[in-house]
């Protein structure tokens, strides 16, 4: 009983997304973008269970949860290019909200924020599929998980997707081309914009 009780998200204590550390966030996801375009895995693993921490105000054992689903389906993702298997990772990437939603103050169809979150990945990959501009499918994703209006993300949107098109591609073996200053740069002001927007007014 102890265990069930130890792994159920919904017998934790709730929190609010946005009272995190928005500035160790970047910090943690700068380090964790290196690790992972330059195949430093075991340094990429405890970065992106560092940055769920923090993202998501979770215990050690959420957090856990949460990186497993994160990371298992971005190698998913990753490994397979040119042959995405795109139901297997939408189902992690449904597990990973379903598990931050029920952590959180104010639950968040995981459902779509899993589909949005997908569907930036794949712009960024296959930008010449879609209609919709990298900038914009980022703002939404978040939106649905932090209750606003995309419009209120564009900033956000805008500096993500700028940090993320300045990497190389992923096949290329020489990821030291990466301009890793501007990319942190832009990685402090995507977090710094997102702060403002998500956090109501004082």
């Amino acid at each position: 009983m102890l265990a069930l009780k130890l792994y159920n998200p919904i017998m934790t204590k709730k929190v609010d997304m946005r009272d995190a550390d928005f500035v160790k966030c970047a910090e943690v996801e700068t380090k964790m973008w290196r690790d992972y375009y330059n195949h430093h895995f075991v340094r990429l693993t405890f970065y992106l269970l560092l940055s769920v921490k923090l993202a998501f105000k979770a215990s050690w054992i959420v957090s856990i949860r949460l990186a497993w689903y994160s990371g298992t389906a971005a190698a998913i993702y990753r490994l397979k290019k040119g042959h995405e298997n795109y139901p297997k990772v939408l189902k992690r990437l449904e597990k990973f909200y379903k598990i931050a939603s029920d952590h959180v103050v104010a639950p968040f169809d995981y459902h779509r924020a899993a589909r949005l979150e997908l569907e930036w990945w794949d712009i960024h990959r296959y930008p010449e599929k879609y209609h919709k501009t990298l900038e914009q499918s980022i703002a939404e994703a978040a939106a649905v998980v932090y209750h606003c209006p995309p419009e209120a993300l564009r900033e956000y949107g805008r500096y993500r997707a700028e940090a993320a098109k300045l990497l190389t591609h992923e096949s290329d073996k020489h990821h030291e081309k990466n301009d890793w200053v501007k990319i942190d740069n832009l990685l402090y002001k995507t977090w710094a914009s997102f702060g403002a927007a998500i956090r109501p007014p004082t």
